[in-house]
């Protein structure tokens, strides 16, 4: 139940009446059209054990719902409610759902049109209550109807993907509602059409967000800062950076009607940052820090793209530069730093970043401590690595599938197969279920084909499907152990999965190959190879 229920008693009076009283008006025509009566979706709720309670009887008797439901929303919010109650349910039909939204969008009830709207696109029927809405005459209830339906397309699109991992086939819901509203002349709001831009850019669709765009100007939709920020986060993550420094360009000389904000510049700072292009984004952060408007957010993305890079003198001179400019670094700051300095190897200048957020009040979070456990592991230090493994613990933290994987490859790194498999058994005891990587890790790590296959045998109950490089790891482990036959069989398995093989998978099998045809060849030559094998080996 989404909403308490409220009773109508206020309304059952004059409901019985508006019913009683029912006459068709050509001088009010009804928004929808009363459908014919041997097509009443509503007609199977007559017969319901226990019967509808009145009005809603007196409503359901007319077969004409729609009409005896104008002017009533809190009887119509009612007659939701208790049909979803019944066995039947409220009838899966784009006109039913019709009859008892459009007198709550009337009556501007959008706390009760949500569960309605949502389970109208739950059942599917988003497009067909759409194209229906639009075949009747534009009002300004129904034109909100229909942005409150778009609206809820896109926040339907997360619990779309818990369904469906495919952000495309989600995303497909909300575009299809918007060309069907634009296809009939209908301009939704721009903040509506901002909401669809954003479902289309984190499914990463950018020519269909293009197109959106394109509709708002055809439709007379003015673009907001958020459109355009939206337009340069998608630019800047199409890797489109000339196209994204063309619309700054062009909102820096009001040509597109907006001027940029701190947002604006700090999306294409990110972008030019994450492509490389390290001066321009440099410039763009002297002109936010003479204009003041430069926070921390402007500043991060150029230190993590000068780390990437291996400019870590200048990461660290912008960190100082932003301090004496009286900006606060934040936890996302220090992530950036300690990563890109354990990923340069310079582990003492990331302890170092490490107590020098603490000494600001900062918290370390999950990343902070997995980049540290990580540097540390890959140092081969993992006394320390165990004992930030205790600091995690002691902050009020709980350890990740990640952060075991961590540990377990380090482990792997120094040859300790049995510390590796005692964390394995501690994510278990900690309901903390090894994924993929923790076995690919392990068979990696693993000497022995033997082990291989027990870890395999174990991971195929628990319900993970092996990837690429874990069948990589098996099929070179059977080579090596001179099994071909079974890698072969192991290499046919992995092809009916649908797992593309890339060079390594070939590789381990020409070696392979080639090693025993070399074999074959030593022992039939006749000649005492003890000396080269003995090298071989």
């Amino acid at each position: 139940m989404l909403f308490p229920t409220r009773p109508c008693k206020s309304q059952a009076p004059a409901a019985v009446a508006a019913i009683c009283s029912l006459r068709p008006s050509s001088s009010s025509p009804a928004l929808i059209p009363s459908p014919y009566h041997d097509d009443n979706p509503f007609a199977s709720l007559l017969t319901s054990d226990p019967p509808p309670p009145d009005p809603l009887r007196q409503v359901l008797a007319t077969g004409d719902v729609h009409g005896a439901l104008r002017g009533l929303p809190g009887l119509s919010r009612q007659l939701f409610r208790w049909a979803e109650g019944t066995s039947h349910g409220f009838p899966r039909s784009a006109s039913a759902f019709a009859a008892v939204l459009v007198p709550l969008a009337e009556a501007r009830r959008n706390r009760s049109a949500y569960p309605v709207s949502l389970r109208a696109i739950q059942a599917g029927l988003l497009l067909p209550l759409i194209s229906l809405l639009l075949t009747y005459p534009l009002s300004p209830s129904s034109h909100h109807l229909l942005n409150f339906l778009l609206r809820m397309s896109t926040k339907f699109v997360p619990e779309c993907q818990a369904q469906d991992p495919a952000p495309t086939s989600c995303s497909t819901q909300c575009l299809s509602a918007f060309q069907e509203m634009a296809r009939q002349g209908v301009a939704p709001y721009v903040k509506v059409c901002n909401c669809v831009l954003s479902v289309l850019c984190d499914a990463a669709r950018w020519d269909d967000m293009r197109a959106v765009y394109s509709d708002m100007l055809q439709l007379g939709v003015e673009p907001s800062i958020v459109t355009y920020n939206t337009l340069l986060d998608s630019f800047c993550k199409a890797g489109r950076i000339d196209q994204a420094v063309m619309l700054l360009k062009d909102m820096e000389a009001q040509v597109a009607g907006c001027l940029p904000n701190d947002v604006t510049y700090n999306v294409v700072i990110s972008g030019l940052a994450r492509n490389g292009e390290l001066d321009k984004a440099a410039q763009l952060v002297d002109r936010m820090r003479l204009s003041k408007q430069a926070s921390a957010f402007t500043y991060n993305p150029l230190i993590s793209g000068l780390l990437a890079r291996g400019f870590v003198e200048k990461a660290d001179a912008l960190q100082q530069e932003m301090q004496n400019d009286g900006i606060v670094p934040t936890v996302v700051t220090y992530n950036t730093l300690i990563h890109g300095l354990f990923k340069r190897g310079n582990v003492e200048a990331a302890e170092l970043k490490f107590l020098e957020m603490r000494a600001m009040g900062l918290q370390p979070d999950l990343i902070t401590y997995n980049s540290l456990i990580n540097g540390h592991c890959k140092a081969c230090n993992l006394k320390q690595a165990l004992w930030l493994l205790g600091d995690l613990r002691r902050a009020g933290l709980a350890p990740t599938v990640m952060t075991y994987n961590i540990l377990i490859d380090g482990y792997c790194r120094l040859g300790n197969l049995g510390g590796a498999m005692r964390f394995k058994e501690e994510m278990r005891a900690e309901c903390c279920l090894p994924d993929v990587c923790t076995y690919t890790i392990l068979m990696n790590g693993s000497c022995k084909v033997k082990n291989i296959a027990m870890l395999r045998e174990e991971m195929m109950p628990s319900g993970i499907s092996s990837d690429t490089v874990t069948y990589n790891i098996l099929i070179d482990g059977l080579c090596k152990a001179g099994s071909l036959k079974d890698a072969y069989v192991l290499w046919m398995k992995m092809v009916s999965d649908g797992l593309q093989l890339d060079c390594v998978t070939y590789t381990c099998l020409i070696h392979a190959h080639w090693w025993e045809i070399l074999i074959q060849h030593m022992a039939g030559s006749g000649r005492c190879w003890k000396k080269e094998w003995n090298l071989m080996k």
